[in-house]
């Protein structure tokens, strides 16, 4: 186990989880956080510790958001796993990890036989599903506390900054590839367009193959803490092509179908309504470009501007690629 994780007695203390500590591992999940499937005498539990890779001050109150929309989700009736508030109903706390250091813990039971999607396009009553969440998730028209929390959010991104990558990318195995990505991501700019703060409502942020399961008892939406405000055709046009793999129409039209049945109508999507998932693309180019130059792990550069071409492509010919 590595030196970062929180005491496990501490998280039970914490939680008020019944039984004693069996067994506890990592498991396989993303970049940001470390999740472990915590066994004991009473049951599992999937523990998630928390970090803030964006060095974001108001970190904690996007937690508190997402746990918001997250319980109301639930209660409306869209799967996700249950969630396990500590006493008092906080959605994380502050634990003593085995180097000394503080760690941000929340906790949900596990789900027991649940089994991850892969990256690719899913198939079609999958992707039913993800539209009929979305639709009950809109429905509620959740709006923010604090509109201010989400002014600059960390991830969005314009072509501006490309001068300066590529400045600061000499010598860089990725620069050549940075220079001729530059007329795409001025493309991808020119799809984020502002709209009207009044059509917003909270939803999911991130709704991608990583953060569904599937169960004995159906699919769940995990992961809610990155919520965002969005007008519902933003969201619904990015979780469509996204759960198409950027690559299968007849995938996104049954998350359209889906949406439509819970809605009563199909939204007519434009190719700005992906604007701000092409900028949150290029955000995630020039976070992993900081990263690789601040000596960590850049990872595929090359081919996550390769894939954004692509993408741009689908963006900009988004009705005809849908139909």
């Amino acid at each position: 186990m590595p030196a970062d994780l929180p005491d496990l007695d501490a998280v039970l203390n914490a939680f008020a989880l019944p039984g004693q500590v069996v067994s506890a591992a990592p498991v396989e999940g993303g970049w940001s956080n470390t999740v472990l499937r915590l066994d004991t005498t009473e049951g599992a539990y999937a523990v998630k510790v928390l970090r803030n890779p964006w060095g974001e001050p108001r970190w904690r109150d996007w937690l508190a958001e997402g746990w918001r929309v997250e319980l109301a989700a639930r209660a409306a009736g869209i799967a996700v796993p249950e969630p396990v508030p500590a006493p008092g109903g906080a959605v994380a706390v502050d634990l003593p990890s085995s180097d000394g250091a503080a760690v941000a813990v929340r906790v949900h039971r596990w789900v027991a036989e649940a089994r991850t999607v892969p990256r690719e396009p899913v198939d079609v009553p999958l992707a039913r599903w993800v539209g009929e969440a979305l639709a009950r998730l809109h429905r509620l028209a959740l709006r923010p506390r604090d509109p201010s929390l989400y002014a600059g959010r960390v991830g969005t991104t314009r072509a501006d900054v490309w001068p300066e990558l590529v400045g600061r990318s000499q010598g860089a195995p990725w620069r050549d590839a940075l220079v001729a990505a530059e007329p795409t991501a001025r493309r991808a700019s020119a799809l984020l367009q502002g709209w009207d703060a009044s059509d917003e409502v909270l939803g999911h942020g991130d709704v991608d193959q990583k953060n569904l399961l599937l169960s004995d008892g159906g699919p769940l939406l995990c992961d809610w803490d990155v919520v965002l405000p969005l007008p519902p055709s933003h969201d619904l046009a990015h979780a469509a092509v996204t759960m198409a793999g950027w690559r299968e129409p007849s995938v996104a039209r049954a998350v359209l179908d889906g949406y439509a049945g819970v809605a009563g109508g199909r939204p007519v999507l434009l190719p700005t309504d992906l604007g701000p998932a092409l900028a949150s693309r290029l955000g995630w180019v020039r976070f992993s470009v900081d990263r690789g130059l601040a000596g960590g792990d850049a990872g595929d550069l090359e081919g996550v501007l390769d894939d954004l071409a692509h993408r741009v492509e689908v963006a900009e010919n988004l009705p005809d690629w849908l139909s």
